[in-house]
């Protein structure tokens, strides 16, 4: 019976042994994968982190793209007529002045006879920087009556970035050469590159000029404006003026242009008057002469 009874206690303890093992070994096994978890946590952090950097370099970079100023040359085309053209003049250039522009040509014409009445019309090439363009177009609007506008708009990047890349390797192309010049021994090889080193030289100087050229065209604007005199005004009439308002314009202008003919017939009298005289005076005497001889 002892002996069964120790058999029995011994199974137990076995049995007891065995299930702490195999407790402990998944503890532990539990234990290893929290910890691996607890790892793989920070490292999937810093490549977010490198990942979020990555990003906002490449946006960085796309808006630093993205305000590069462009490459682009605006001009600007207006005629105006007004009827008091020296008043006129004298505003267009205070705004030329108050947006720091300056007159690039100008002809004006004084005795140009339109309508047989000595009215006035002038050609302005103006050059406006083209920060202050707009507010400068928008005001001088203002000073008399539009009657055309337009604006167009021309991108030269694409010709300014190649210009600048070819006096890049001009400017390589001169290094290189001076170096070699600088080795030189013998009298033809010195002759040679002295003659390539003078081309080079006249081709940079060449898109040097080109660039400052560009460069002058998109700083600054151009505004080609003609101001006509005029003893009458435009008339603005369009699509949605009101009838009534039409009707008051035609009326106006059919009495202006009754009136300017007649001024017009009187005034051509009057320069055909010292030749009727003298018609007269030669018909008369035709007359009195065959008058006389039918006698």
């Amino acid at each position: 019976m002892r002996n069964l009874k120790n058999r029995r206690l011994i199974l137990i303890v076995a049995f007891i042994l065995s299930f702490s093992i195999i407790f402990s070994g998944c503890a532990r096994k539990g234990i290893s994968k929290s910890e691996t978890s607890y790892d793989m946590a920070p490292m999937e952090t810093e490549e977010n982190k490198i990942s979020g950097i990555r990003d906002d370099l490449i946006v960085e970079n796309s808006s630093i793209d993205s305000v590069e100023p462009e490459k682009i040359i605006t001009t600007v085309l207006i005629s105006m007529e007004t009827k008091e053209f020296m008043v006129t003049t004298d505003k267009l250039n205070e705004l030329i002045t108050k947006y720091k522009g300056y007159v690039e040509n100008s002809d004006i014409y004084y005795n140009n006879y339109i309508e047989h009445s000595g009215l006035k019309n002038s050609h302005h090439s103006i050059r406006i920087p083209k920060e202050n363009l707009n507010q400068f177009v928008e005001e001088l609007k203002e000073i008399g009556n539009v009657i055309s506008e337009n604006t167009s708009k021309e991108d030269i990047s694409k010709t300014y970035r190649d210009t600048e890349s070819r006096l890049r390797v001009l400017e390589a192309k001169e290094k290189r050469i001076l170096e070699l010049l600088n080795k030189a021994e013998k009298m033809e090889d010195i002759i040679a590159l002295e003659n390539q080193l003078s081309t080079i030289i006249y081709e940079k100087e060449n898109l040097t000029i080109n660039i400052k050229d560009m460069d002058d065209k998109i700083d600054y604007s151009t505004v080609y404006f003609e101001l006509r005199e005029v003893s009458k005004l435009s008339s603005k009439d369009n699509s949605k003026t009101p009838f009534s308002t039409k009707i008051a314009n035609a009326f106006k202008d059919s009495l202006y242009f009754f009136t300017s003919n007649i001024e017009n017939l009187v005034v051509s009298l009057i320069y055909f008057l010292p030749y009727g005289i003298i018609i007269g005076v030669v018909i008369y005497v035709l007359l009195k002469f065959r008058k006389k001889r039918g006698e």
